[in-house]
């Protein structure tokens, strides 16, 4: 198998079947007009317009990020670099645009996995910060998994940020390709020596 082919094989353990097509919600068909011809004062206004768009197409948020906020969604198309991007998000039409990400996740009965498969991800924190999670969550009345997501939806400023010190620690982000049959690691197992035990054949 060649490395493309490898690639494509790879797939998240939430991902649906390569044969469940209906289980990723359809696009809304949300696009900008040509973005070349939109001046920079007006994108944020087009922002917004599109936004509307979507919010009376789908009661879904999840939708509604996908659409709006993410990776390929309207916000990046009309801000395609890192600078436009920031400046956007410390404007009244970015402010807008979240109000309306709370509003319909507030009124959004569904689960997350609805309208697409989720990923879990796992990190490690202070004990004293997960300590203050729990007490905000309790404060709001939310789950903590709701609040991290509040606060997760929200940009942060580069200034906060601390510098990574050395190289990158923990799985790097996308699929881990495919484990070792169990069988298989248990006759590693078997066969390797073990560390520190006094026994001699």
């Amino acid at each position: 198998m060649n490395p493309i082919e490898n690639s494509e094989a790879l797939r998240y353990a939430s991902d649906p079947a390569p044969d469940q097509h209906d289980a990723v919600a359809p696009r809304l068909g949300i696009a900008p007009e040509s973005v070349d011809e939109i001046p920079t004062e007006r994108r944020g206004q087009e922002v917004l317009r599109l936004a509307e768009e979507a919010f009376a197409k789908t009661g879904n948020w999840v939708v509604f990020y996908r659409e709006m906020l993410g990776v390929d969604g309207v916000v990046r198309r009309l801000f395609p670099d890192a600078d436009s991007l920031r400046r956007f998000e410390m404007s009244k039409e970015f402010l807008t645009l979240q109000e309306m990400v709370a509003a319909m996740r507030g009124q959004d009965p569904s689960k997350g996995d609805s309208a697409e498969p989720e990923r879990m991800i796992t990190i490690r924190l202070p004990m004293s910060l997960h300590d203050v999670l729990k007490a905000e969550s309790d404060e709001m009345n939310l789950s903590i998994n709701k609040l991290c997501i509040s606060k997760l939806l929200l940009p942060i400023a580069g200034r906060f940020v601390p510098l990574q010190q050395g190289r990158r620690r923990g799985r790097r982000p996308g699929p881990q390709g495919p484990r070792k049959p169990l069988r298989e690691t248990e006759n590693t197992a078997e066969l390797a020596p073990h560390q520190g035990s006094s026994f001699t054949p």
